[in-house]
């Protein structure tokens, strides 16, 4: 039990040395008749991290304590939308890391996230990424790779 709990550590320390650098990521959603690429970037400042979508269409979200500030460059509009327990499980990763106590299922490099009854499941992919898949609120299946910039 011991080593399971040593392993487990290094890879969740890993995992969350990884997310508090900026990264690139590519995203791929399968919505059953298509696959859907994006792929962007996503910037840490001392006060706010902002992901930025530049393919298919540019958008910008900038997470700020409890607000997400979104921005649709191709439609010109913006809008502020609260984080809440419902739409929060991603981003609450991306921001906080991963706690021991939230892991379910570990292997050598990757384990599953339980998180506000969501599950993620979380790969090392090498020293500089890591992939996070999980199902969306409308049931797609969603994989984000991400690179240390």
């Amino acid at each position: 039990m011991l080593s399971i709990n040593l392993c487990s550590e290094d890879s969740i320390s890993s995992i969350n040395k990884l997310i508090k650098n900026n990264l690139n990521f590519v995203q791929t959603t399968d919505a059953g008749f298509e696959e859907i690429y994006s792929k962007g970037t996503l910037l840490r400042n001392k006060d706010f991290i902002e992901i930025t979508i530049d393919f298919p269409t540019k958008e910008k979200y900038i997470l700020r304590d409890t607000i997400i500030e979104i921005y649709d460059y191709e439609f010109n509009q913006s809008q502020n939308i609260e984080i809440t327990d419902d739409n929060s499980f991603l981003f609450d990763i991306l921001t906080n890391g991963i706690e021991v106590n939230e892991i379910n299922n570990m292997n050598e490099n990757s384990f599953t996230v339980l998180k506000n009854d969501n599950q993620f499941f979380i790969n090392i992919v090498s020293e500089r990424s890591f992939s996070i898949s999980y199902k969306d609120n409308m049931d797609y299946k969603n994989l984000i790779v991400f690179e240390v910039q």
